[in-house]
């Protein structure tokens, strides 16, 4: 957690002149049938450059499973290509109904594409060695100077 805030502190903190937007989403986990929800930031450095965090969370299983993403992305028109470090919990139920849990961090490439010249409605594809995720986003607000941002 320590660490999520001071990267969201550093994106707030580096320039007046960047703008950020919060973003919500809502997923599919193709490899193992998971729903999951999610909200993120991302904080634009350069105009075609993006830093971005986000959380995931799978609210529907029991499990308690989440996912925590950061990445850089590059704007190509309609398309974000994405690449970054995911770290993700997954809890599991033994056969005496203990709950253990296990940590782990790899490494994870995207893609989104801009469905409407005019909305800032996306699709994305995430995909890892552990899951390959499609599902839909939008940004909800935005923060700082006003410019051109590529959502």
């Amino acid at each position: 957690m320590k660490k999520l805030l001071t990267l969201l502190f550093t994106l707030f903190s580096l320039s007046i002149y960047s703008q950020a937007h919060v973003g919500v989403s809502g997923a599919m986990d193709l490899e193992n049938d998971i729903s999951k929800l999610g909200v993120g930031i991302n904080y634009m450095i350069l105009p075609k450059v993006t830093l971005g965090a986000g959380v995931m969370i799978t609210p529907f299983d029991v499990d308690g499973d989440y996912e925590i993403m950061y990445n850089v992305k590059y704007n190509l028109g309609r398309f974000n290509v994405a690449a970054g470090i995911m770290t993700h919990e997954m809890g599991k139920m033994d056969h005496m109904e203990m709950h253990s849990s296990s940590m782990d961090s790899e490494p994870y490439i995207g893609i989104d594409f801009k469905l409407f010249k005019n909305r800032k409605l996306k699709i994305f594809y995430n995909q890892s060695e552990m899951m390959k995720t499609i599902g839909i986003m939008t940004p909800i607000f935005n923060l700082g100077k006003k410019m051109k941002m590529h959502h």
